[in-house]
Protein backbone atom coordinates (compact mmCIF):
# COMPACT_ATOMS: atom_id res chain seq x y z
CA UNK A 1 0.00 0.00 0.00
CA UNK A 2 1.44 3.46 -0.88
CA UNK A 3 1.75 6.50 1.63
CA UNK A 4 -1.19 8.37 -0.66
CA UNK A 5 -3.35 5.29 -0.03
CA UNK A 6 -2.17 4.97 3.87
CA UNK A 7 -3.42 8.84 4.50
CA UNK A 8 -7.00 8.20 3.05
CA UNK A 9 -7.49 4.84 4.80
CA UNK A 10 -6.71 7.28 8.00
CA UNK A 11 -9.88 8.07 10.19
CA UNK A 12 -10.06 11.48 11.64
CA UNK A 13 -11.89 11.88 14.92
CA UNK A 14 -12.87 15.46 16.46
CA UNK A 15 -14.11 15.51 20.05
CA UNK A 16 -15.50 18.56 21.04
CA UNK A 17 -17.22 20.09 18.21
CA UNK A 18 -16.65 23.98 19.00
CA UNK A 19 -15.15 26.56 16.59
CA UNK A 20 -11.93 25.10 16.97
CA UNK A 21 -12.89 21.49 16.76
CA UNK A 22 -15.10 22.20 13.31
CA UNK A 23 -12.91 24.35 11.47
CA UNK A 24 -9.97 21.92 11.92
CA UNK A 25 -12.14 19.15 11.13
CA UNK A 26 -14.30 20.91 8.29
CA UNK A 27 -10.68 22.32 6.65
CA UNK A 28 -9.49 18.62 6.57
CA UNK A 29 -13.24 16.86 5.17
CA UNK A 30 -13.01 19.80 2.43
CA UNK A 31 -9.88 18.17 1.58
CA UNK A 32 -11.32 15.15 1.45
CA UNK A 33 -9.73 13.68 4.68
CA UNK A 34 -12.72 10.83 6.48
CA UNK A 35 -13.70 13.08 9.72
CA UNK A 36 -15.84 12.62 11.93
CA UNK A 37 -17.47 14.86 14.82
CA UNK A 38 -18.65 13.59 18.06
CA UNK A 39 -21.61 16.06 18.74
CA UNK A 40 -24.06 16.45 20.93
CA UNK A 41 -27.45 18.75 21.68
CA UNK A 42 -28.30 21.55 18.27
CA UNK A 43 -24.22 21.34 17.02
CA UNK A 44 -25.44 17.46 16.37
CA UNK A 45 -28.61 18.54 14.77
CA UNK A 46 -27.00 21.26 13.15
CA UNK A 47 -24.26 19.29 11.75
CA UNK A 48 -26.99 16.86 10.08
CA UNK A 49 -27.89 19.29 7.63
CA UNK A 50 -24.19 20.69 6.87
CA UNK A 51 -21.21 22.78 7.82
CA UNK A 52 -20.00 25.93 6.87
CA UNK A 53 -16.14 27.29 7.03
CA UNK A 54 -14.68 29.98 5.82
CA UNK A 55 -11.59 32.03 5.85
CA UNK A 56 -10.38 35.79 6.55
CA UNK A 57 -8.70 34.95 2.98
CA UNK A 58 -12.04 34.74 1.00
CA UNK A 59 -12.23 31.05 1.28
CA UNK A 60 -15.65 29.54 1.53
CA UNK A 61 -16.87 25.86 1.60
CA UNK A 62 -20.25 24.73 2.19
CA UNK A 63 -20.02 21.02 3.03
CA UNK A 64 -22.58 18.47 2.68
CA UNK A 65 -23.41 15.89 5.15
CA UNK A 66 -22.13 12.91 3.44
CA UNK A 67 -18.82 14.60 3.35
CA UNK A 68 -18.40 13.60 6.99
CA UNK A 69 -19.67 11.54 9.92
CA UNK A 70 -21.53 13.22 12.78
CA UNK A 71 -22.95 11.57 16.12
CA UNK A 72 -21.82 10.99 19.71
CA UNK A 73 -18.34 10.20 20.96
CA UNK A 74 -19.05 6.29 20.84
CA UNK A 75 -18.75 7.37 16.28
CA UNK A 76 -15.22 7.68 17.15
CA UNK A 77 -14.55 4.01 17.47
CA UNK A 78 -13.14 3.43 14.04
CA UNK A 79 -10.63 6.71 14.19
CA UNK A 80 -6.79 6.33 13.91
CA UNK A 81 -6.45 9.84 15.34
CA UNK A 82 -8.70 12.00 17.59
CA UNK A 83 -8.32 15.87 17.60
CA UNK A 84 -9.53 16.58 21.24
CA UNK A 85 -10.92 19.76 20.93
CA UNK A 86 -12.89 20.57 24.47
CA UNK A 87 -12.90 22.88 26.99
CA UNK A 88 -10.14 22.30 29.64
CA UNK A 89 -13.28 21.77 31.79
CA UNK A 90 -14.54 19.19 30.07
CA UNK A 91 -11.25 17.39 29.71
CA UNK A 92 -12.15 14.75 32.07
CA UNK A 93 -15.66 14.05 31.25
CA UNK A 94 -15.01 13.94 27.50
CA UNK A 95 -11.84 11.21 28.21
CA UNK A 96 -13.85 9.22 30.17
CA UNK A 97 -16.44 9.30 27.48
CA UNK A 98 -13.48 8.64 25.00
CA UNK A 99 -12.21 5.85 26.26
CA UNK A 100 -14.89 3.69 26.60
CA UNK A 101 -15.16 3.77 22.77
CA UNK A 102 -11.11 4.52 21.50
CA UNK A 103 -10.14 1.26 19.82
CA UNK A 104 -6.46 0.23 20.39
CA UNK A 105 -3.60 2.25 18.98
CA UNK A 106 -5.47 5.67 18.26
CA UNK A 107 -3.56 8.55 18.21
CA UNK A 108 -5.10 11.48 20.94
CA UNK A 109 -3.69 15.16 19.93
CA UNK A 110 -5.00 17.54 22.51
CA UNK A 111 -5.61 20.81 20.60
CA UNK A 112 -7.12 22.48 23.67
CA UNK A 113 -6.42 26.12 25.26
CA UNK A 114 -4.70 25.60 28.93
CA UNK A 115 -1.64 24.26 30.53
CA UNK A 116 -2.29 20.12 32.35
CA UNK A 117 -5.05 18.71 29.98
CA UNK A 118 -2.32 16.46 28.17
CA UNK A 119 -1.10 14.93 31.46
CA UNK A 120 -4.54 14.58 32.59
CA UNK A 121 -5.57 12.79 29.35
CA UNK A 122 -2.29 10.71 29.58
CA UNK A 123 -4.04 9.48 33.36
CA UNK A 124 -7.19 9.02 32.05
CA UNK A 125 -5.91 7.66 28.50
CA UNK A 126 -2.55 5.12 29.58
CA UNK A 127 -3.06 2.76 26.64
CA UNK A 128 -2.94 5.36 24.08
CA UNK A 129 -0.50 7.71 22.76
CA UNK A 130 -1.20 11.61 23.65
CA UNK A 131 0.44 14.40 21.86
CA UNK A 132 0.30 17.83 22.71
CA UNK A 133 -1.28 20.41 20.51
CA UNK A 134 -2.39 24.31 20.33
CA UNK A 135 -3.84 26.71 17.66
CA UNK A 136 -2.68 30.09 17.98
CA UNK A 137 -5.27 31.77 16.09
CA UNK A 138 -8.42 32.72 16.10
CA UNK A 139 -11.85 31.11 14.98
CA UNK A 140 -14.95 32.46 15.58
CA UNK A 141 -18.58 30.47 15.71
CA UNK A 142 -20.82 32.25 13.65
CA UNK A 143 -23.73 29.53 14.21
CA UNK A 144 -23.78 25.68 15.57
CA UNK A 145 -22.90 24.78 12.29
CA UNK A 146 -20.82 27.58 10.59
CA UNK A 147 -16.83 28.75 11.86
CA UNK A 148 -14.98 31.52 10.31
CA UNK A 149 -11.16 31.87 10.88
CA UNK A 150 -10.32 35.30 11.30
CA UNK A 151 -5.80 35.09 11.01
CA UNK A 152 -3.77 33.55 9.54
CA UNK A 153 -1.84 30.87 11.51
CA UNK A 154 -0.76 27.27 11.81
CA UNK A 155 -2.17 24.55 13.88
CA UNK A 156 1.28 22.74 15.70
CA UNK A 157 1.53 19.24 17.08
CA UNK A 158 4.01 17.33 18.63
CA UNK A 159 6.01 14.80 17.24
CA UNK A 160 4.19 10.89 16.34
CA UNK A 161 3.27 9.00 13.81
CA UNK A 162 -0.20 9.97 13.76
CA UNK A 163 1.26 13.56 13.57
CA UNK A 164 3.18 12.87 10.21
CA UNK A 165 0.03 11.88 8.43
CA UNK A 166 -2.27 14.61 9.52
CA UNK A 167 0.25 17.30 7.99
CA UNK A 168 0.44 14.79 4.71
CA UNK A 169 -3.60 14.82 4.99
CA UNK A 170 -3.60 19.21 5.60
CA UNK A 171 -1.48 19.83 2.73
CA UNK A 172 -4.80 19.50 0.34
CA UNK A 173 -6.23 22.17 2.14
CA UNK A 174 -5.25 25.71 3.52
CA UNK A 175 -5.32 24.40 6.95
CA UNK A 176 -1.73 24.60 7.64
CA UNK A 177 -0.46 21.69 10.21
CA UNK A 178 3.42 21.79 11.72
CA UNK A 179 5.00 19.38 13.85
CA UNK A 180 7.11 20.98 16.54
CA UNK A 181 9.31 19.49 18.97
CA UNK A 182 8.91 21.78 22.28
CA UNK A 183 5.28 21.82 22.69
CA UNK A 184 5.85 22.09 26.38
CA UNK A 185 7.54 25.42 26.12
CA UNK A 186 5.13 26.46 23.15
CA UNK A 187 1.95 25.81 25.15
CA UNK A 188 3.10 28.70 28.29
CA UNK A 189 4.02 30.81 25.06
CA UNK A 190 0.39 30.10 23.56
CA UNK A 191 -0.83 30.71 27.41
CA UNK A 192 0.60 34.09 27.50
CA UNK A 193 -1.63 34.85 24.30
CA UNK A 194 -4.80 33.79 25.74
CA UNK A 195 -4.64 35.95 28.54
CA UNK A 196 -6.22 38.24 26.58
CA UNK A 197 -9.40 35.90 26.84
CA UNK A 198 -10.84 37.06 29.76
CA UNK A 199 -9.98 40.72 28.14
CA UNK A 200 -12.58 40.63 25.47
CA UNK A 201 -15.07 38.86 27.81
CA UNK A 202 -14.73 42.11 30.11
CA UNK A 203 -14.46 44.99 26.98
CA UNK A 204 -17.34 43.03 25.05
CA UNK A 205 -15.47 44.33 21.59
CA UNK A 206 -14.12 42.82 18.54
CA UNK A 207 -10.30 42.03 19.24
CA UNK A 208 -9.10 44.16 16.58
CA UNK A 209 -10.94 47.62 17.96
CA UNK A 210 -10.30 46.27 21.86
CA UNK A 211 -6.33 46.24 20.75
CA UNK A 212 -6.80 50.16 19.35
CA UNK A 213 -7.30 50.88 23.39
CA UNK A 214 -3.88 51.43 25.19
CA UNK A 215 -5.98 50.82 28.12
CA UNK A 216 -7.12 47.10 27.59
CA UNK A 217 -3.57 46.72 26.65
CA UNK A 218 -1.66 47.79 29.31
CA UNK A 219 -3.56 45.48 31.08
CA UNK A 220 -3.04 42.84 29.01
CA UNK A 221 0.77 43.64 29.25
CA UNK A 222 0.58 44.12 33.13
CA UNK A 223 -0.98 39.83 33.01
CA UNK A 224 1.55 38.65 31.35
CA UNK A 225 4.30 40.23 33.27
CA UNK A 226 2.81 38.25 35.83
CA UNK A 227 3.08 35.08 33.86
CA UNK A 228 6.76 36.37 32.93
CA UNK A 229 7.47 36.57 36.38
CA UNK A 230 5.92 32.92 37.78
CA UNK A 231 7.61 31.09 34.63
CA UNK A 232 11.05 32.57 35.87
CA UNK A 233 10.48 31.88 39.44
CA UNK A 234 9.58 27.95 38.31
CA UNK A 235 12.54 27.99 35.79
CA UNK A 236 9.83 27.67 32.96
CA UNK A 237 10.75 28.43 29.35
CA UNK A 238 8.18 29.75 27.06
CA UNK A 239 8.32 29.58 23.13
CA UNK A 240 6.37 32.31 21.60
CA UNK A 241 3.38 30.82 19.56
CA UNK A 242 3.70 33.59 16.71
CA UNK A 243 7.17 34.33 15.82
CA UNK A 244 7.10 37.31 18.39
CA UNK A 245 9.60 36.53 21.49
CA UNK A 246 7.28 36.44 24.54
CA UNK A 247 9.12 38.83 26.32
CA UNK A 248 9.05 41.61 24.05
CA UNK A 249 5.01 41.14 24.03
CA UNK A 250 4.13 42.97 27.24
CA UNK A 251 6.79 46.28 25.62
CA UNK A 252 5.20 46.01 22.14
CA UNK A 253 1.56 46.39 23.86
CA UNK A 254 2.83 49.62 25.98
CA UNK A 255 3.26 51.34 22.95
CA UNK A 256 1.91 54.37 21.44
CA UNK A 257 -0.84 53.46 19.50
CA UNK A 258 0.55 54.59 16.46
CA UNK A 259 3.74 52.38 16.87
CA UNK A 260 1.81 49.68 18.59
CA UNK A 261 0.08 49.50 15.07
CA UNK A 262 3.45 49.36 13.01
CA UNK A 263 5.36 47.12 15.43
CA UNK A 264 2.21 44.11 15.32
CA UNK A 265 1.48 44.49 11.90
CA UNK A 266 1.28 40.91 11.54
CA UNK A 267 -0.51 39.89 14.42
CA UNK A 268 -3.00 42.06 13.78
CA UNK A 269 -3.79 41.25 10.23
CA UNK A 270 -7.27 39.69 11.56
CA UNK A 271 -10.86 40.48 10.38
CA UNK A 272 -13.40 42.42 12.17
CA UNK A 273 -15.57 39.27 13.48
CA UNK A 274 -12.09 38.13 15.28
CA UNK A 275 -13.17 37.44 18.81
CA UNK A 276 -12.08 35.59 21.81
CA UNK A 277 -13.12 31.79 22.46
CA UNK A 278 -14.60 33.15 26.12
CA UNK A 279 -16.58 35.64 24.57
CA UNK A 280 -18.01 32.54 22.28
CA UNK A 281 -18.80 31.02 25.75
CA UNK A 282 -20.30 33.70 26.89
CA UNK A 283 -22.60 34.17 24.67
CA UNK A 284 -23.21 30.64 24.25
CA UNK A 285 -24.34 30.04 27.83
CA UNK A 286 -21.12 27.90 28.52
CA UNK A 287 -18.52 28.06 31.76
CA UNK A 288 -15.57 30.39 31.78
CA UNK A 289 -12.33 28.90 30.80
CA UNK A 290 -10.47 31.66 32.71
CA UNK A 291 -9.52 29.51 36.00
CA UNK A 292 -7.81 27.23 33.19
CA UNK A 293 -5.88 30.13 31.80
CA UNK A 294 -5.18 33.76 33.63
CA UNK A 295 -6.16 31.37 36.59
CA UNK A 296 -3.38 28.74 35.64
CA UNK A 297 -1.15 32.18 36.18
CA UNK A 298 -2.23 32.14 39.51
CA UNK A 299 -1.78 28.96 40.08
CA UNK A 300 1.88 29.05 39.60
CA UNK A 301 3.13 32.28 41.08
CA UNK A 302 1.84 31.07 43.72
CA UNK A 303 3.54 27.77 44.28
CA UNK A 304 6.50 29.61 43.58
CA UNK A 305 6.01 32.36 46.71
CA UNK A 306 4.45 35.32 43.99
CA UNK A 307 1.26 36.50 43.23
CA UNK A 308 -0.40 37.52 40.22
CA UNK A 309 -3.31 40.58 41.34
CA UNK A 310 -4.29 40.95 37.84
CA UNK A 311 -4.75 37.80 36.99
CA UNK A 312 -6.71 37.20 39.55
CA UNK A 313 -8.86 40.18 39.09
CA UNK A 314 -9.86 39.26 35.73
CA UNK A 315 -10.87 36.36 37.19
CA UNK A 316 -13.11 37.51 39.27
CA UNK A 317 -14.61 40.10 36.89
CA UNK A 318 -14.63 37.26 34.00
CA UNK A 319 -17.15 35.03 36.61
CA UNK A 320 -19.07 37.72 37.68
CA UNK A 321 -19.86 38.34 33.82
CA UNK A 322 -20.43 34.59 33.23
CA UNK A 323 -22.87 35.30 36.14
CA UNK A 324 -24.31 37.93 35.01
CA UNK A 325 -24.84 36.41 31.17
CA UNK A 326 -23.53 39.48 29.83
CA UNK A 327 -20.47 41.28 29.33
CA UNK A 328 -19.57 44.23 31.93
CA UNK A 329 -18.32 46.63 28.60
CA UNK A 330 -15.79 47.93 30.90
CA UNK A 331 -13.94 51.03 28.96
CA UNK A 332 -10.05 50.04 28.45
CA UNK A 333 -9.18 53.17 31.44
CA UNK A 334 -11.70 51.60 33.61
CA UNK A 335 -10.32 48.46 34.09
CA UNK A 336 -6.79 49.63 33.67
CA UNK A 337 -7.67 51.53 36.94
CA UNK A 338 -8.73 48.44 38.51
CA UNK A 339 -5.70 46.65 38.07
CA UNK A 340 -3.79 49.53 39.00
CA UNK A 341 -5.55 49.06 42.46
CA UNK A 342 -5.66 45.58 42.56
CA UNK A 343 -1.57 45.72 42.36
CA UNK A 344 -0.75 48.81 44.33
Amino acid sequence: MNSTDTNRATTIGIMGAGAIGLYVGGMLAQASARVVFAARGRTLEALRRGLAVSRYDGFKAELKPEHYSAGGADGLADCDVVLFCTKSGDTESAALELVKTLKPGATVISLQNGIGNVDLLKSLLPMHEVVAGTVPFNVVRLSPNAVHCSMEGKVLIGPSDASSKLVDRARASRLKIEVHDNLDALQWGKLMLNLNNGLNVLSGLPLREQFEDPGYRAVLAMAMDELLQALDAAGITAIGATRTNPRLIPKVLRLPTWLFRLAARQQLKMDDTARSSSWDDLKAGGEPETRFLNGAVCSLAEAHGRTAPVNQLICRLVDEAFAAKTSPHLSGGELLALALSAVA
